[in-house]
């Protein structure tokens, strides 16, 4: 009998880290197994400071995972976000030199992946790429096959010349190596890294949105991810350095609370534009460290959080104006994260963006099944849009492993780490 594949979707993000194991079903599906989630520790804006703290925190998540899910998590698709993150479009181009199977004619050639690669490769020796950066990413957004233009899929056409669009993603190596070093510290390796607005995006947009054209964005805790698609695929990709977690901290200031009780606050009271909330409703407030408690107007609250989730609006908003793609978003706005939980968010970005329909970007469960209700939540997109990313190139090679290790020699390294972590005095 054949093992059954694992795939494990490892969302490490500012101040949450989420994991699900999930099995691949010979059907296609995607069997959830188990989810672990734990506080991050050691990354800030979507990047790793600390090394030890954040191996730590997301072997926490992982251990809760595989409790659950009874097996070890394997094959590793990490998501990547932060403000090292660069994505740009080049143009390439390649002869077609594969002889046609449809035609007899003398110089018809049949466009190939070959001839897709090679595109690929010209497109990446067009731009100027700096030796510390790691390319994550080559995705072509249409092509030109001799005079035919804005073709989404050559394979099969005849012709001469391949040319395409090409979008490409790259990643500091420095942040990158902390990533791959975090988890071989437990263990672990990376099977694939993801740029986290692509994998949103599998999770939320369907084909007639990424057809039509779509904008998503992610407020996570410290990046907000952007992504647009058009025509079935991505054109423009964005990562702005402000999440969730400022408007936490400037919650916390202004009422003079701890950080974990600013964050239930935001959630359980607050809403992005003031005017929605009500003005005689009261709230109390925790104090901090044995200060008394106090008590403030939903509407204050409200207050507070308005300049920031504005502020972080705003920034989408002049990326995207960047993109020249704003005015094609036929299917509109999808806004996922932990801050798509805020209330009056999506009115927000309507009243930015002059009313483009803007709704909250829930991960979709197609061909998923297992323990997915908890998962209902737009602050989940990105970790299973990783499962969905995991399913479509499983057996692809992996980007960066060290070679597998087995479950016994990854057990001795987490005992190792364990005493290494505990003090005993």
């Amino acid at each position: 009998m054949a093992k059954e594949k694992v795939i494990t979707a490892l969302d490490i993000g500012t101040t949450k880290i989420c994991c699900i194991i999930a099995k691949l079903s010979p059907d296609g599906k995607i069997k959830i197994v188990g989810v672990g989630e734990n506080k991050s520790d050691g990354l800030a804006k979507g990047m790793i400071k600390n090394i030890r703290a954040a191996s730590k925190s997301t072997d926490l998540a992982i251990k809760k995972a595989e409790e659950k899910a009874n097996i070890y998590a394997e094959n590793i698709y990490v998501g990547v976000a932060g403000e090292l993150i660069r994505s740009f479009v080049s143009k390439g181009m390649a002869n077609i030199v594969s002889e046609s199977k449809y035609t007899n004619e003398v110089n018809e050639y049949e466009v190939t992946s070959y001839e897709i690669d090679k595109v690929k490769e010209d497109a990446v020796k067009n731009t100027n790429i700096a030796q510390n950066r790691k390319i994550i990413h080559i995705e072509p957004q249409f092509f030109k096959v001799d005079k035919v233009e804005e073709v989404i899929d050559p394979i099969g056409m005849t012709g001469n010349r391949l040319e395409a669009q090409v979008h490409i993603v790259t990643a500091d190596m420095g942040n990158l190596n902390s990533i791959y070093k975090s988890l071989q510290q437990i263990g672990m390796d990376v099977k694939d890294i993801v740029l986290q607005p692509i994998a949103s995006a599998l999770a939320v947009l369907n084909d007639d949105e990424k057809e039509l054209g779509a904008i998503l964005v992610d407020i996570g805790g410290g990046t907000t991810d952007i992504s647009i698609y058009y025509k079935n695929s991505i054109r423009f990709s964005s990562i702005i350095p402000f999440g969730g977690e400022n408007i936490t901290k400037d919650l916390s200031v202004g009422l003079r609370t701890p950080l974990r009780e600013a964050e239930k606050i935001k959630l359980e009271y607050g809403f992005a534009i003031p005017g929605y909330a009500d003005k005689d409703r009261v709230i109390e407030i925790p104090g901090i460290g044995g200060h008394p408690a106090t008590k403030r107007h939903q509407k204050f609250i409200s207050e507070i959080i308005n300049p920031r989730i504005s502020e972080i609006v705003s920034l989408v908003k002049k990326e995207i104006d960047k993109s020249r793609y704003l005015k094609l978003t036929t299917a509109g706005i999808s806004v996922s994260g932990g801050a798509a939980n805020l209330r009056s968010t999506n009115q927000l970005f309507e009243k930015v963006f002059d009313g483009i329909p803007t709704k909250t970007g829930y991960p979709s469960f197609d061909n998923i099944y297992g323990d997915t209700e908890m998962l209902s939540n737009p602050k989940y997109a990105t970790a299973v849009g990783l499962l969905k990313w995991g399913k479509k190139y499983f057996d692809k090679n992996p980007l960066a492993a060290k070679g597998k290790q087995t479950y016994i020699q990854r057990l001795k390294e987490r005992i190792k780490k364990w005493f290494e972590d505990t003090s005993f005095t």
